[in-house]
């Protein structure tokens, strides 16, 4: 006849129900997170295989956000370029629509008989009104509100960083301070006095840097570039956009598209830049001119020169437009190799979170029907447990 040990059975049974506690507590727990464990070490052998996983998903992230931010300035300066190259566009639409025709002055024609020569002669010398007709005070207005907006633009912020700084993103790299409106107004000056030449003159605008050559050259400075900027020292913007690749996406605003462009509008905005021909207001000449006009003796010969140095400024803003172009398409270049960076890191993402998926994420279905099976399981040790406990000498016989 086999005994009874009521001790022995409750003990097992107490183990047994322990043990379908634990598991309920690790069921419930994974039903709850979607995670197998919640320690690396529940992992067992898959352990490194998730950590790894894991390393390598964080740097992706870092690598996509570097991206991601970069792509925003990037698409913000890009905007800024478009916007500054269409309004230099539409400028130089009205440079050639400039008529080359007449001195675009209101007023009377100023002649002079020579009187050392026997004939009668009716030389233009100059206007007796230095006050502009339409089309050229459209031209010199237009030139003053670009040469504003322009310089607004150049200052295009994203957040607390001017787009167009280089590295030092924290300095504004434009200030209008004035300096290059005089050194225009000095330069054309000499122009009209004959201290210059035309070719001079441009040089003096354009060369950029003041050398023993060209001592009257307009520097970076001149203009009203910052300092890190025209000493060269703002450096490039770069993005890291992986472990072994590193792209630049610098514009500064001082590059020579939009320098000239700055240059040449301050040049039509000054006031010393009309009138075309000399202005007496007397009519008398010889004399001196109320307003002095292009460098000549005659009236033909300051409208050609005028005309000269208008064309070639307006050949300049076309260069310019060019010049523009190129600046939108290097940083759209560096768009398109960045993004096809972030496309490969995307796949790698997705690859890397299924492989830590399949590592720690349990089926939550599956946990459901184990939870369900250990609860019959839990209620049927109940059941036993609650019979062993009413189990006395006087039932069992």
């Amino acid at each position: 006849m086999t005994g009874v040990s009521t001790l022995g059975q409750a003990l097992r049974q107490i183990e047994n129900l322990n043990r379908q506690q634990v598991q309920l507590g690790t069921l419930s727990t994974q039903l709850a997170t979607g995670k197998k464990t919640q320690s690396y070490a529940g992992l067992n052998v898959d352990a490194l295989t998730s950590v790894r996983s894991r390393t390598a998903l964080t740097s992706i992230s870092v690598y996509i956000n570097n991206i991601q931010r970069a792509d925003t300035i990037m698409g913000l300066t890009v905007s800024a370029v478009e916007e500054f190259q269409q309004q230099t566009e539409e400028f130089s639409d009205t440079l050639v629509s400039f008529l080359h025709e007449g001195d675009h002055q209101i007023g009377d024609k100023v002649y002079y008989d020579d009187p050392a020569t026997e004939e009668v002669e009716t030389i233009i010398v100059g206007n007796t009104s230095g006050e502009l007709d339409t089309d050229f005070g459209s031209v010199i207005q237009h030139s003053k509100n670009l040469f504003t907006f322009l310089g607004e633009l150049l200052n295009t912020k994203e957040g607390d960083r001017f787009l167009f700084a280089g590295a030092d993103g924290g300095t504004q790299p434009y200030n209008d301070t004035g300096t290059l409106e005089a050194a225009v107004g000095n330069l054309l000056t000499d122009w009209k006095s004959g201290a210059i030449t035309t070719d001079e003159l441009i040089s003096d605008l354009f060369d950029r840097e003041s050398t023993t050559a060209n001592a009257n050259a307009i520097n970076d400075a001149t203009i009203g570039y910052s300092s890190s900027l025209s000493n060269g020292t703002a450096g490039n913007v770069f993005v890291r956009a992986s472990e072994n690749s590193e792209f630049k996406y610098t514009a500064l605003a001082n590059e020579d598209s939009f320098r000239d462009i700055m240059v040449m509008l301050a040049v039509m905005s000054n006031e010393a830049f009309p009138p075309i021909v000399d202005v007496y207001e007397d009519g008398v000449y010889p004399g001196t001119p109320d307003q002095k006009g292009a460098p000549g003796a005659t009236a033909d010969e300051q409208k050609e020169n005028f005309y000269d140095l208008f064309d070639q400024m307006a050949r300049r803003v076309n260069e310019s437009i060019d010049d523009i172009d190129e600046v939108r398409f290097r940083i759209e270049s560096v768009r398109v190799q960045m993004n096809e960076t972030l496309e490969s890191h995307i796949d790698q993402r997705e690859l890397l979170q299924n492989t830590v998926s399949e590592v720690e994420d349990v089926d939550t279905n599956e946990v459901a029907v184990r939870i369900t099976t250990l609860k019959t399981q839990l209620e049927a040790s109940y059941q036993v447990t609650a019979l062993t406990q009413n189990l006395t000498l006087a039932n069992f016989l």
